[in-house]
């Protein structure tokens, strides 16, 4: 295991950070500068449901709206509505060339018959795309079920059994609709919800009382299932991957006051194999958030306030910064040198703070 001692090797390559190297050894990490910060926010507007960073704007889409700001100004650029009565029930984990995908419907509690899919350029807010999906080919489009993934371009869903249906996983072209497959869900896997979309990676539980949580990565002819390592009991949210590694949170059993574990180990496999190549855990805090990005993962420590850069060939710390704030259930965003930290809680809360590595 790969244990953070509180001092670190800054040797992160220049080709993902730029700038000027540091010095070999620090006491602790450095702090990254902060660009700017989202005001902090009253009433319950709503977690948000993803951040894109592309070259000069940061976005994020909520359930009643998308906004952008300039990546390292903060300035306010563009809104995007759904049209009247609808919500966003979903967005893209990411923003390939720029493009940001978001599901909406009128029927808020995921009763609708028919979902619209719309590409929005997230650098002007313009949309470039838009198409109407019967719900029912998706399956439950609640804003918090787990049954829909949007990812790199596609959609990845989990449709329950029906009837005398059997369960099934699906994929479509996010722009198109096309159908590019479809496989039966093994009843060996229990429940099923979907992590990500490209590649397709779902969560199982079960069948039956203390059966095997599993990560699943699944391909239109074959599939490598994850089991969880020693006494975790639960994936996190994210899992990130990097070439033929899958990296994902490994949370331990809760601790007795029900607060968070300070056990969490972020794990790695390959993706050819399912077999755990290493594990590393951070002394900052429970949540550790992955991130793919320019070949190396990116770790959100604790509260939102350490960032971690490891080499996914053996988890060794490559590079550390600070975070200065606090974000709860944070998740972590990048383009280029730039860092977003952003804050998935539902309270009022400093949404968004953003760093410069160096």
């Amino acid at each position: 295991m790969h244990e953070d001692t509180g001092t670190y090797e800054d040797r992160a390559p220049e080709s993902v950070w730029g700038g000027t190297k540091g010095p070999w050894w620090r006491r602790g990490p450095a702090s990254a500068p902060r660009l700017w910060k989202y005001p902090r926010e009253k009433g319950s507007p709503g977690a948000p449901l993803s951040t894109w960073a592309v070259d000069g704007t940061l976005a994020m889409a909520r359930s009643g709206r998308v906004e952008a700001y300039g990546l390292t100004t903060g300035d306010p650029l563009w809104t995007w509505q759904p049209p009247d009565g609808e919500v966003l029930a979903h967005a893209s984990a990411d923003a390939p060339d720029g493009v940001g995908v978001v599901l909406h419907h009128a029927d808020g509690d995921g009763g609708a018959e028919h979902v619209r899919l719309t590409g929005l350029d997230v650098g002007s807010g313009r949309v470039l795309w838009s198409r109407e999906q019967r719900a029912d080919a998706l399956g439950s489009v609640g804003g918090h079920a787990r049954g829909v993934a949007i990812g790199g371009g596609r959609v990845a869903t989990a449709r329950a059994r029906h009837g005398n249906a059997p369960a099934v996983l699906r994929t479509f072209d996010a722009r198109t609709g096309a159908l590019l497959w479809e496989r039966p869900v093994p009843e060996r896997w229990g429940d099923v919800s979907v992590v990500r979309a490209r590649p397709v990676v779902v969560a199982t539980v079960g069948p039956g009382e203390g059966a095997p949580r599993r990560l699943v990565v699944v391909g239109e002819e074959a599939e490598q299932e994850i089991e969880l390592p020693g006494r975790a009991n639960e994936f996190g949210g994210d899992v990130a991957v990097v070439g033929d590694l899958l990296a994902v949170e490994c949370v331990g059993p809760p601790t007795p006051d029900g607060e968070e574990d300070t056990g969490s180990t972020l794990s790695a496999f390959p993706v050819t194999t399912g077999v755990l190549r290493w594990t590393w855990r951070s002394t900052y805090g429970a949540t550790l958030t992955p991130l793919a990005h320019r070949g190396h993962l990116v770790v959100l420590n604790g509260y939102g306030d350490r960032a971690t850069v490891l080499d996914p060939a053996d988890g060794r710390v490559v590079a550390e910064r600070a975070l200065p704030g606090h974000s709860y259930r944070a998740r972590l965003a990048a383009v280029g040198g730039c860092l977003a930290v952003v804050c998935t809680a539902e309270r009022p809360v400093h949404r968004l703070r953003v760093f410069r590595w160096k």
